[in-house]
């Protein structure tokens, strides 16, 4: 039970890092925790048990391009620690540059055979109590009708191994819930979708990702992305709104504590829902938000290993074939 986690990625790094590294080394995961000698110095005058310290000379901006980065900065903390995941067979996690961490994954772990974009994921929260995976969020903004039915696949057999659901249902998002809403890539993407072996249900709205219709949804990057942020936007608001409304004068009811820390449990935001795996590639590599704290780095952590020990890669290669 290992994960390698990079140090210096994220707007809190290398600090919320190493606290995140320290909560989950005693939660009983070994870290591999790569960083600058500067980064991990607290760690070599107080050593902590689980945490083993591996040295990168150089740092990947979040401004940097992924390219560059790759080509010029090999002894960089991600390109470092994505070597060594691979190497350690374990997850790599990192809150630093987005696209550095998918090329770096990409040129090391190498796609899964058949797989041709490999999407970013990302957890909702259902109504009912559930959850939802919508893919992709962020890593492909322009699509082919194609890729929309790997997506699918990948997040069937994500639904499957991390969620236990025996027969995913899958939703495409579009403006509307009927057949003939949507754009060109919609329209060409119900096709395949329908003629193929999952169990698809036929165009979604945004709203259907929180309100249970179906366990995956799949979509373009970009307009992924964009319902990500909306929704996380609109969950921000809420909880400031009830936490700004409370009464000042006095200690507020135990029902709008109730309803605050029910809010929190529910934001995409939160812990549990604040990274996205990589999907596609022969190997585990889990993105963090840029401005992770050391409560939702250890939940990365907590989410890797369990993504570590399913049997999601062997299900994708099985989709894949078909």
């Amino acid at each position: 039970m290992a994960v390698v986690l990079d140090a210096m990625g994220g707007d809190f790094a290398p600090s919320a890092i190493v606290e995140g590294a320290i909560l989950a080394a005693r939660s009983g995961i070994k870290v591999y925790l790569v960083g600058t000698r500067e980064a991990l110095s607290p760690l070599e005058s107080k050593p902590e048990t689980g945490i083993e310290l591996v040295y990168a000379s150089e740092v990947v901006g979040m401004a940097e391009s992924p390219a560059e980065a790759l080509r010029k900065k090999i002894d960089s903390s991600i390109a470092v620690g994505v070597r060594l995941a691979k190497e350690k067979q374990v997850p790599f996690v990192s809150a630093g540059n987005t696209g550095a961490c998918m090329a770096a994954a990409l040129f090391v772990f190498g796609r899964i055979p058949g797989i041709k974009r490999p999407p970013i994921a990302s957890v909702f929260p259902q109504t009912n109590g559930k959850k939802t995976v919508v893919l992709d969020v962020g890593a492909n903004v322009d699509c082919q009708p194609e890729s929309l039915l790997q997506f699918a696949v990948i997040g069937d057999a994500w639904a499957k191994a991390m969620l236990g659901i025996q027969n995913p249902t899958i939703g495409l998002l579009s403006n509307g819930s009927e057949r003939e809403k949507g754009n060109a890539l919609v329209h060409e993407a119900h096709e395949i979708l329908s003629k193929s072996k999952l169990n698809f249900i036929g165009n979604v709205e945004g709203f259907d990702a929180l309100a249970g219709r179906c366990d995956v949804i799949v979509t373009d990057g970009f307009a992924g992305n964009i319902l990500l942020k909306a929704i996380e936007g609109v969950a921000h608001l809420f909880g400031h709104m009830i936490e700004t409304n409370l009464p000042k004068d006095k200690k507020p009811a135990e029902e709008y504590l109730n309803l605050i820390q029910a809010t929190k449990a529910y934001n995409p935001s939160a812990p549990e829902h604040c990274g996205a795996p990589l999907l596609g590639v022969n190997g585990h590599c889990y993105i963090v938000h840029g401005n992770a704290d050391a409560k939702v780095i250890f939940g990365a952590c907590q989410t890797s290993v369990k993504l570590g020990q399913s049997n999601l890669l062997e299900l994708i290669q099985a989709g894949v074939r078909g």
